[in-house]
C-alpha cells in the first residue's frame, strides 16, 4: 500500500467501556506507526439531542430504571429485525456514516459499537473494505451479529460458540480478549514476579463507578471500619458527589481511603486482595489481567447480569444478587483462602494478554496493510 493508512474507529458514549476500548486501539495503531486515524461516535454526530436523552436514561439505569433497561436490551435483542426503534436509529446512524464514506478514503472500519449500521451501508454501496467489530461484552446481543462483518474480535471462548451458532464462519472469530490499557498486563507480569503476601493485614478495594451504581456503600464501609486488619480503597471515579458524601462521613477513618478518578487503577488492583465491581466489560478484562479474586456487585438486567452469569458460570468470581450479599461475600473470601485462590486459577484460564495487539494485527493484515 503506498499510501498512508487511514482507519475508521466507530464507538458509543453509553458508559465508558466503548470509549475506553477505542482509545486501548488507537494506542496500538500509533505504536506500529500509524497516525491517520478517525473516530466517530456515529448516533451523537448525526443527532445529538436524541442521544444525549438516551444518555441520560442509560446512566439514570442504573439506579432508578434498571428493569426498564432490561426489558428495552431484551426486546431489542429478541425482536432486531422488526423493531421500529433500532430501525430509527439505525437510520440516522446510516446517514452520518455515508459521509464520512464519500468524504474519506479509509482503508480499514474497526467497530466496537453494537449496532447493524454498516452490514446496512454495505448492502446498499457494496463498499468492499474491511470491517471489523470488537465485541466489548462478555455475551452477546443480536445487534453485533451480521454475516456483512469480516471479522469478529470476541473476550471468551463461549462468545465464539454462539456467534457460529448464530451463522458467523468460525474462521472469521478470533478469541482476542477486550482491549484494555496496556498499564495492566505490565502489573499483571510484576504481579506474577512477587511471592505470596503473608500478612493478616487484607487490601480491599471497592470499584465504585462513575455512575454510583451502589446504594449502600456507605453502610458497607461503616460494618468494614471497625475491623483493625483491613484495609479498604473506594474509587469513585468522576463521580464527586459520591466522592465528597464519602470523604465527608469517613475521613477521620485510618483504615478507609476515599479516591476520585485514579490514573493508577492497575497498581491499586494489584494490590488489593479482594476487589469489588460491577460486572462491565472493561471493568472484568480489567481484573481478569490482574487477577485479584473478584466480588461482583449486582448487575443491571441485560449485558451486565449476562457477564456476571458467565463469570459464576465458570468459577472466575463470587456474584452478588443484592447488596445485601456484599459484606457475607468479603468475610467468606477472607476466611476460605481456597476459594480466592481457585477464583484466580479460573480467571488466568480466561486471560488473553495484549488484545489490542491481537486485534490491530490480524485487522490490518485482513486489509493488507504492512508494516515496516
Amino acid at each position: 500500500m503506498d499510501k498512508a493508512p487511514k482507519i475508521l474507529i466507530l464507538t458509543g458514549s453509553y458508559g465508558n467501556g466503548h470509549l475506553e476500548v477505542t482509545r486501548a486501539l488507537i494506542e496500538e495503531l500509533h505504536r506500529v506507526g500509524i497516525k491517520d486515524i478517525t473516530t466517530s461516535d456515529l448516533f451523537y454526530e448525526a443527532h445529538p439531542i436524541v442521544t444525549t436523552v438516551t444518555k441520560y436514561l442509560y446512566i439514570k439505569s442504573f439506579t432508578r430504571y434498571r428493569n426498564l433497561y432490561g426489558f428495552l436490551y431484551y426486546n431489542f435483542d429478541n425482536q432486531l429485525k422488526e423493531h421500529s426503534f433500532d430501525k430509527f436509529t439505525d437510520s440516522y446512524g446510516y446517514i452520518r456514516l455515508n459521509q464520512l464514506m464519500k468524504n474519506n478514503d479509509f482503508d480499514l472500519v474497526i467497530n466496537t459499537f453494537p449496532m447493524q449500521v454498516f452490514p446496512a451501508y454495505k448492502k446498499k454501496v457494496g463498499k468492499r473494505i474491511p470491517f471489523v467489530n470488537v465485541l466489548t461484552d462478555f455475551c452477546l446481543h443480536t445487534r453485533w451479529v451480521s454475516k456483512e462483518i469480516d471479522h469478529f474480535f470476541v473476550s471468551c471462548k463461549q462468545l465464539k460458540t454462539e456467534l457460529i451458532e448464530s451463522g458467523i464462519p468460525k474462521e472469521t472469530i478470533t478469541i482476542s480478549g477486550i482491549p484494555i490499557k496496556e498499564q495492566f498486563y505490565l502489573e499483571h507480569q510484576a504481579k506474577e514476579q512477587l511471592a505470596p503476601s503473608t500478612s493478616k493485614q487484607k487490601n480491599i478495594l471497592i470499584s465504585a463507578g462513575a455512575y454510583g451504581v451502589l446504594t449502600n456503600l456507605a453502610d458497607i464501609l461503616e460494618e468494614l471500619k471497625s475491623k483493625e486488619d483491613l484495609n479498604i480503597v473506594v474509587v469513585c471515579g468522576n463521580n464527586k458527589v459520591l466522592f465528597d458524601s464519602l470523604t465527608a462521613q469517613f475521613s477521620d477513618q485510618p483504615t478507609i481511603e476515599i479516591k476520585g478518578f485514579v490514573s493508577e487503577m492497575a497498581k491499586l488492583m494489584s494490590h488489593a486482595d479482594i476487589m469489588i465491581t460491577k460486572p462491565g466489560g472493561i471493568s472484568l478484562s480489567e481484573a481478569l489481567a490482574i487477577q485479584t479474586p473478584l466480588i461482583l456487585t449486582p448487575g443491571v438486567p441485560g449485558q451486565e447480569n449476562e457477564n456476571a452469569q458467565l463469570f459464576e458460570k465458570e468459577c472466575m468470581a463470587i456474584v452478588t444478587k443484592t447488596e445485601a450479599e456484599i459484606i457475607p461475600a468479603i468475610y467468606q473470601l477472607l476466611k476460605q483462602p481456597l476459594l480466592a485462590k481457585n477464583l484466580v486459577q479460573h480467571m488466568s484460564e480466561h486471560f488473553y494478554p495484549h488484545a489490542a495487539k491481537t486485534i490491530i494485527t490480524e485487522s490490518l493484515a485482513l486489509a493488507r496493510i504492512s508494516i515496516e
